[in-house]
């Protein structure tokens, strides 16, 4: 398994903060790793979509956890291993920190992990910088 987390403090609100995030198809402005980006239906658990990365296959995601203004996260299943995307929210001594953790799991973790989490990994403070300045704009 592998584990990757990345957190930025930021002085958008809550809501913008949330706006960026439940617009899929907008993901591309902020993650230059991702071609494009679809949701089926409502950002709420249980809804499907896809994410195309550059450079790699279609891959369908799944959210698997939603609670407005503070957490979301999603799932995407690869060959015998998945990837597990959670955004937080968090507030505490008047700071408000955004956190950014991929997870890789399953028997053939480690590959994926090898192949790709090294390149997520180099991108993560980047993409979550880029994240954070646009909803700072809204």
């Amino acid at each position: 398994m592998l584990i990757i987390k990345h957190t930025v403090e930021t002085k958008a609100t809550a809501g913008a903060i949330w706006q960026v995030w439940q617009d899929v198809p907008n993901w591309n402005t902020w993650d230059h790793g991702i071609e494009y980006s679809t949701l089926n239906g409502p950002f709420k658990a249980g809804s499907t979509g896809t994410l195309k990365p550059k450079g790699g296959p279609l891959v369908h995601t799944l959210l698997t956890h939603v609670e407005p203004m503070k957490m979301f996260a999603d799932e995407a299943k690869l060959t015998l291993a998945r990837i597990i995307v959670s955004h937080y929210l968090t507030e505490s001594n008047g700071k408000r920190e955004v956190t950014h953790q991929i997870e890789m799991k399953g028997p053939l973790a480690f590959i994926f992990a090898y192949l790709i989490g090294r390149q997520m990994k180099k991108n993560l403070p980047q993409e979550m910088a880029a994240m954070v300045k646009k909803a700072e704009l809204l």
